[in-house]
């Protein structure tokens, strides 16, 4: 198909529920990202499943002759997709310092306390780290 011809109206339904499917998709990620753990987790899951329907939205919207649709689809939502997985796989990695550290901040109840978590979680996180490196 050229970008001149006019898509089928089957083509212009697939792409609108794809790109439906990637906002919901996107939106989720996001809610997912900001939820406590261990609900935060999916939100890679959820991201990677965006990225997968944002690479036919992105080509469709190139063929459809809709160029800045497709390179603002890529520039957002390839970072955007890519910083919330990247989020997630360094709280998988970190799981036990920043699960105690939103335990702790459930419990604390000035800012000084908040203040002692966050030292505390740091210290544990140096710690866990020199024990993996050796040092």
């Amino acid at each position: 198909m050229s970008p001149a011809s006019d898509p089928s109206p089957d083509d212009s339904r697939r792409h609108t529920r794809r790109l439906a499917l990637l906002t919901v998709l996107m939106l989720l990620a996001w809610i997912l990202l900001i939820a406590p753990l261990p609900w935060s987790l999916l939100a890679g899951v959820v991201a990677a499943a965006a990225l997968v329907v944002l690479v036919p939205v992105t080509v469709s919207a190139f063929r459809r002759g809709r160029r800045g649709s497709a390179v603002l689809a890529a520039v957002v939502g390839m970072p955007a997709t890519l910083m919330i997985i990247t989020s997630s796989l360094v709280s998988v990695l970190f799981y036990g310092p920043m699960s105690e550290l939103e335990e702790c901040r459930d419990t604390a109840l000035t800012q000084r306390a908040e203040a002692q978590c966050r030292q505390d979680v740091e210290d544990s996180v140096a710690t866990w780290l020199g024990d993996l490196t050796g040092s």
